[in-house]
């Protein structure tokens, strides 16, 4: 039997274990690890990697799944402050009778377009991991006076680079996010739900028009030809094509472009909702199925890929094919679109020269 996937915990939860161990430290308990309780019930037991009178510092355990934030250094200011000390861009939370200033340091970003969790010019410190902060800490006996938090995220502004906070608009950092507290691995949820928030940033941000791209190439060459396109419109939707398309219909969007290859226009011609290897095998055998033209003796049934396909008929009748592939692969798109959404498939080879 296969083992199971770890689980970690979220930047949220390691910004609030950092909280609870200096506010242990205040009272002179030496802290290794703390114990964050969480909305649902149960607790997390999350390891202190650093604690002295000013700071705090947890490493990030995303556990198996491919966080890019995953053994981030997360450190955590608190102090006494006065009442009026908190900026534009901070959060004022009530803490029991205490108000606690959240604030973000080096390497959080700022959200700087709408339809995110957080207002435009605040940190992008989400309202979950707020309650989740401010919770634990009344329950550890920081309710009365006004305190600062800050905190910040060593590379924070590097590591954000390898995720998908510039297009959406957050700036200069990471997010703290997961106010649940516990990361799960390899969660399609999550990637889902973050395919979900982009079309409604983009939908708040004024525009009506999104291309979907399934990675870097067909994203790179979208925005070559396509130089009406703001990076922000480009969703990178890897093998969910039906619930991107359902998402943009949600979030009132008026036009979509789907920027694909000929193994992924071949699978959206078949139907699939999801385009996982792993879900939906390419088998070219299912061409003969769709009544395209294809030499009767051609042995599909031996075929892996396009590619194969490709290298066995011809350019020009492999031209051909993609060209009735193509009507049978807007009208299952459209199906899910529904009529409100108009619908533009865009094809490129694999040097990226369009196709269709």
């Amino acid at each position: 039997m296969a083992e199971s996937l770890r689980s970690g915990f979220t930047t949220g939860a390691a910004m609030t274990a950092g909280a609870l161990a200096l506010w242990s430290a205040r009272n002179g308990k030496p802290v290794r690890r703390v114990e964050v309780f969480l909305r649902d019930g149960t607790s997390l037991t999350i390891p202190i990697a650093r604690c002295d009178a000013s700071t705090a510092l947890v490493v990030k355990d995303a556990g198996d799944d491919p966080d890019a934030t995953d053994k981030a250094h997360i450190l955590v200011r608190l102090s006494e402050a006065d009442p009026a000390q908190g900026s534009p861009a901070d959060y004022p939370e009530p803490c029991g009778e205490a108000l606690l200033w959240i604030r973000g340091g080096e390497g959080i970003g700022k959200a700087t377009r709408p339809g995110l969790a957080v207002p435009v010019g605040k940190w992008a410190i989400n309202p979950g991991p707020r309650r989740l902060l401010v919770e634990n800490l009344a329950r550890a006996g920081l309710v009365r006076g006004t305190w600062l938090l800050t905190v910040s995220i060593q590379d924070g502004a590097k590591i954000a680079e390898q995720t998908l906070n510039p297009t959406l608009g957050i700036i200069g950092g990471l997010s703290i996010l997961g106010g649940g507290g516990i990361v799960k691995p390899y969660s399609n949820a999550a990637y889902a739900s973050t395919i979900a928030l982009q079309m409604r940033t983009i939908a708040a941000s004024g525009k009506e028009c999104a291309a979907l791209v399934t990675g870097n190439r067909t994203e790179q060459w979208i925005l070559r030809d396509h130089p009406d396109l703001d990076s922000m419109q480009v969703v990178r939707i890897a093998d969910f094509i039906a619930f991107s398309i359902r998402s943009a219909k949600a979030a009132g969007l008026r036009h979509l472009l789907v920027v694909c290859m000929p193994g992924k226009l071949f699978k959206y011609a078949c139907g699939e909702e999801n385009t996982h290897a792993h879900r939906t095998k390419l088998r070219p055998e299912r061409l003969r199925s769709m009544g395209l033209p294809l030499p009767p003796e051609l042995p599909l049934e031996e075929f892996d890929s396009m590619g194969e396909l490709a290298a066995r008929i011809g350019e020009k009748a492999y031209g051909k094919l993609l060209r009735n592939l193509l009507p049978l692969a807007e009208e299952r798109l459209g199906a899910w679109a529904g009529g409100s959404l108009k619908l533009e498939v865009i094809l490129y080879n694999d040097r990226g020269e369009r196709v269709l």
